[in-house]
Parts: C-alpha cells; structure tokens; sequence
C-alpha cells in the first residue's frame, strides 16, 4: 500500500468517526460542542461497527479481563453460559491465546454473567481511552463497575481487537 493510499484510508476512518459521532444519540453527551478535528484519531474505529460487532468487543474485554476467575470455575454451566454469550469459536480463541497478567483481578463468582461481562467490558474500553474522548465512549458503552489501571486496560483492549479479527478473517 502506498502511502498515498494509507493517507486516504485514514481520512476516510477520520471522516467516518466523525459521521457516527454526529448521528449516533448515545456518543454524544454534554461535552458535544467541544470535540475538535484532533479528538477523532482517539476514537477507535470499532465504534463504527454494528451493534452486534460492538457487543462482541465489549463482551470479549469482559471476558478477557475476567479470565483468570472463569479459568478456575467447576461449575460447567456458567462456562457454557459464558460461552453462548460470545460464541464457542471465540471463546476458544481467549483460552488458547490470552498470556496477560491480570493482576487486578480478584476471584469471583458471579451470579449475572450477561451483566458482569458486559461492566466489566466496559470498564476495560472505558479505562483504555484517552482522557479527551472519554465522555463519548462513555456514552457509547453500558455503565461499567470500577475502573482499572490504564496500561492493563490498554493491553486488554489490543488482544480483544486482536482475538476478534482472528476470529472474523479465520480460513
């Protein structure tokens, strides 16, 4: 790819950010007449996907930031629980590949997988943002339980859009 090229498709995500921020209800909050040009490049682009795609990457960070609870459960009815919430081949995938230290994490048993994944999802891509586009992704996630170091939320946030890709573009 020449750099011409790459130059257009970061215009056109650039561009396509700043559409959906423009029509989508919920990434618009109170800070709204403040976003500048220099804000989109912090927006990350799988805000664009649909809603369904959104789900599977807040559901993925939950999980992924969970994993060292879900690894130790006995009961084999929330792991299936877990399973049918993001897809037998993709939770594969999160055993097979996820090596990161989660030292935040403390074990636990949940009563509302659906729930808990999704705060904890959230959380993950809401502490992984930048600081200036925070209100937005905010607005674009369900309410997340907590915060969490940066740098962990920043390295979950990568193998989640990693794992999702491999998933998605598999042969």
């Amino acid at each position: 790819m020449s750099r011409l090229e790459t130059i257009r498709d970061y215009r056109r995500t650039i561009y396509s950010i700043a559409e959906f921020m423009i029509r989508n209800k919920h990434a618009v909050s109170e800070f709204g007449n403040a976003l500048v040009w220099s804000d989109l490049e912090h927006i990350p682009t799988w805000l664009l996907w649909d809603e369904g795609e959104r789900y599977k990457v807040i559901m993925t960070a939950g999980t992924i930031f969970l994993l060292p609870s879900i690894r130790i459960w006995i009961d084999a009815k929330k792991i299936q629980e877990v399973r049918s919430l993001i897809g037998d081949e993709l939770f594969d995938l999160i055993l097979k590949t996820t090596k990161i230290d989660n030292y935040q994490i403390k074990y636990i048993t949940l009563n509302n997988i659906q729930d808990s994944l999704s705060a904890a999802g959230s959380a993950v891509i809401i502490s992984s943002s930048s600081m200036r586009v925070r209100p937005w992704i905010s607005r674009a996630v369900p309410k997340p339980k907590g915060k969490l170091d940066s740098e962990l939320a920043k390295e979950i946030m990568k193998h989640t859009i990693f794992i999702i890709n491999q998933n998605r573009f598999k042969s």
